[in-house]
C-alpha cells in the first residue's frame, strides 16, 4: 500500500507540474504574438537606437561549424562582439554567407531587441534562425502537449493516493490504461497542430486544429472501448 501511495504522490506532483507549465505556456502566447507583430513592423534605426528598431552592430568571426550529415546537421557561426551579440548563432544553412566566412572576418550583425536576426559582410546578408517568428505557435503546441499529459498524471496519481489500499489488493483500475492512451494521443496531436499553425496561420489555427484532432481521437477511442473493441473494455454481461 505504501508503494502505491508514494508512487501516486510522485505521479500527482509530476502531473501538476506539467499542467502548470502548460498553463504558463498558454498565458504567454499573447505576449509572443505581440512580439512577433512588433518584429514584423520593425524598421532600421534612425538616430538613437531603441529596442524596437533594427540596429547594426559590428562583430568578429571566431569560427564556423558546418556539418551536413543526414539527421545530424549544424550551421553555426561563432562570434565575438558587444552584448547582445550571441557567441554562437544558428544560421540555418551554409548559403549565401556562412560557407565563405573565416576566423577574423569582420561582419555586421543586425539586432532586434536581443535577437540576432541577420549577419552581413561585403553586401551579402544571411538571415539567422534567431527570430520571434513562429514562437507563439511552437510554445502553444508544447503547452497543448503538456496539458493532457499533466491532467492524466494528476488524476491517476490522485486515484492511487486516495485508493491505495484497494489498488494494493486488487491492482490498478483498468480504465486508467485507455485514459492514458487518450491523453498520450491528445499530446501527440499537438505536433501536427503546431506544424499546421506554422504553415497556414497563427496560434488560433494551432488551437483549432488541436481541438479537432484531439476531439476526433477521443471520440473514436471512446467508441472503440465502449463497443467492446478494446482490451480494457468492460465485458458484456451474460443473460440470466
Amino acid at each position: 500500500m505504501l508503494r502505491y501511495r508514494c508512487g501516486g504522490v510522485c505521479l500527482a506532483l509530476l502531473g501538476l507540474a506539467l499542467v502548470l507549465v502548460g498553463a504558463v505556456g498558454v498565458l504567454i502566447v499573447p505576449d509572443l504574438v505581440a512580439d512577433e507583430r512588433a518584429f514584423r513592423a520593425a524598421r532600421p534605426c534612425v538616430g538613437a537606437a531603441t529596442g524596437d528598431c533594427l540596429r547594426s552592430v559590428p562583430a568578429t568571426v571566431r569560427g564556423t561549424l558546418i556539418r551536413e550529415r543526414p539527421r545530424n546537421y549544424a550551421y553555426v557561426l561563432e562570434l565575438d562582439g558587444p552584448r547582445p551579440v550571441p557567441g554562437d548563432l544558428d544560421m540555418g544553412g551554409a548559403d549565401p554567407l556562412l560557407k565563405d566566412l573565416r576566423a577574423g572576418d569582420r561582419v555586421t550583425v543586425t539586432l532586434w531587441r536581443d535577437y540576432a536576426i541577420a549577419v552581413g559582410k561585403d553586401g551579402v546578408t544571411q538571415y539567422s534562425s534567431d527570430s520571434p517568428e513562429g514562437e507563439p505557435q511552437v510554445i502553444l503546441a508544447l503547452a497543448l502537449a503538456f496539458l493532457p499529459l499533466g491532467a492524466f498524471a494528476a488524476h491517476a496519481g490522485g486515484k492511487l493516493v486516495v485508493r491505495a489500499r484497494d489498488y494494493a489488493a486488487q491492482g490498478p483500475p483498468g480504465h486508467l490504461v485507455p485514459l492514458g492512451k487518450r491523453a498520450l494521443g491528445a499530446a501527440v496531436c499537438a505536433l501536427p497542430a503546431g506544424l499546421f499553425g506554422l504553415w497556414w496561420g497563427g496560434p488560433i489555427a494551432v488551437a483549432v486544429m488541436w481541438v479537432l484532432l484531439a476531439g476526433a481521437l477521443w471520440v473514436l477511442t471512446g467508441r472503440r472501448e465502449t463497443t467492446g473493441g478494446g482490451r480494457h473494455a468492460r465485458p458484456l454481461e451474460s443473460p440470466r
